[in-house]
């Protein structure tokens, strides 16, 4: 989708003169088609982070629909949520609170998903490093669920999961798919936007809810 400069002016809400200013200085991007510029959702999305310009709803919704989706990472994130400040002074602790945030269907039982990761757990780390740790079981976790869910918690301290570089976690991301294909594709598109540098300053910056999606979706539509 293509829009125009009053199809931008309306998503900013700025003056004209500021759009042009943008263009010329600060390189927003855009294509010139029969002497009229043209822009990309996505691409404005990306240009809007880096320069640290506000996103508005509309922006972020325009992306998403001609991105990647929504894409299958930030479309599990929404379902699964984002939480804040999330309570826990040891590892179980932290894992039982994360158990607690995830919207799982109301008959699902949730102490058997805990000791089932705290087993994983007692087994090897599941520590990314760099503060982050994706908390699974052996096998993927697959419930009976709709869609494929991504819970993301920050840990209001950090908590020792026996990490290889020492580091305690603060980051904790958990998923829940209704099929293992859903599984890995959902785990492969987190392992490859968790290699994105400014995807993991956000992360660890503890960055709004508004970006991490925003960074997901343009993330997401590079890898399609």
């Amino acid at each position: 989708m293509q829009m125009s400069i009053r199809d931008v002016l309306d998503i900013f809400g700025v003056s004209e003169s500021t759009l042009y200013r943008w263009i010329q200085k600060k390189k927003m991007p855009c294509v010139v088609v029969n002497e009229q510029y043209r822009f990309h959702p996505v691409d404005l999305l990306g240009w809007a982070l880096e320069q640290k310009v506000a996103l508005t709803p509309r922006l972020l919704a325009l992306s998403e629909q001609n991105g990647a989706g929504p894409g299958v990472l930030s479309g599990a994130l929404k379902r699964g949520g984002i939480f804040y400040g999330v309570e826990g002074r040891n590892k179980k602790e932290a894992l039982e609170r994360v158990v607690g945030l995830i919207p799982l269907p109301s008959e699902a039982d949730r102490p058997p998903l805990l000791e089932m990761l705290m087993a994983r757990e007692s087994l090897e780390s599941t520590a990314l490093g760099n503060g982050i740790a994706i908390p699974h079981v052996k096998n993927p976790l697959v419930l009976d669920t709709q869609e494929a869910m991504a819970n993301l918690c920050f840990l209001k301290s950090p908590v020792d999961f026996g990490a290889f570089d020492g580091k305690p976690v603060s980051i904790l991301f958990t998923l829940v798919s209704p099929s293992v294909k859903t599984h890995l594709a959902v785990l492969s598109r987190l392992a490859f936007c968790l290699q994105d540098p400014g995807f993991l300053k956000c992360l660890h910056d503890v960055a709004p809810q508004e970006e991490i999606l925003a960074r997901l979706v343009v993330l997401e539509s590079k890898r399609r």
